[in-house]
């Protein structure tokens, strides 16, 4: 009868995009996993690594019933994008497994790395994210009333387009935009805009935007 091994499931905050903003203990723990799940883009980071892989999205209960029953006797290691306690699959996973048998790893944060690439501090910043929460976008805009700064995560029919029209029709004016897009690869794009003239920007799908009172830094 094989013996049984405790192990505690890693979640791994795999950084805005690039393996080169990983951190090396989050990659050692990934090499070492029997299996890895994750989303496609993610788990395609890894392909060289041999573990037995799963497709994390819209399957996650029927998966987190099995990474139960898998971390007895195996590694098991999620990856999630970004940073594990900023929106991402983690609190989820450690409401099914418990706490003591997770260990989060951190990760850099796009939010992290958008305010460092247009030279802003954010410890004075709102978060928020319209990622799969299309119901935020009517709060977004006393949000950006409320605050000077406000970084926020959108997906691709929360657009950035979509949350300029709501911002104009709010009413919200003297707004500086930065539009920061695949940070960390190859084609990032971070781009300055105001209110008015946002409405000619094209953008992907992988964006952060960063909205700033006038005379605010």
């Amino acid at each position: 009868m094989a013996k049984r091994v405790k192990n505690n499931v890693a979640i791994i905050g795999c950084g805005p995009g690039s393996m080169s903003h990983m951190t090396l203990g989050a990659l050692k723990r990934i090499q070492e996993a029997d299996v890895v799940v994750g989303s496609r883009r993610l788990l395609n980071l890894f392909s060289e690594v041999k573990a037995e892989k799963f497709i994390l999205g819209k399957n996650y209960r029927t998966l987190l019933t099995k990474i139960e029953r898998l971390r007895a006797r195996k590694h098991v290691v999620i990856l999630v994008s970004g940073d594990p306690g900023f929106f991402s699959y983690a609190r989820l996973v450690i409401s099914k497994l418990g706490k003591e048998h997770c260990d989060v790893i951190p990760g850099i944060s796009s939010v992290q790395l958008a305010f460092a690439s247009v030279g802003l501090h954010w410890c004075d910043a709102y978060f928020t994210s319209l990622h799969g929460r299309k119901s935020e976008l009517e709060n977004l805009v006393d949000v950006i009333k409320a605050h000077d700064k406000v970084a926020v995560l959108t997906d691709v029919s929360m657009s950035p387009k979509v949350v300029c029209t709501a911002l104009k029709k709010g009413g919200v004016k003297g707004k500086k935009i930065y539009l920061c897009e695949n940070l960390s690869l190859k084609n990032e794009r971070i781009r300055e805009y105001d209110i008015s003239s946002f409405s000619k920007a094209d953008s992907e799908n992988m964006n952060l935007m960063i909205f700033l009172s006038e005379g605010h830094n």
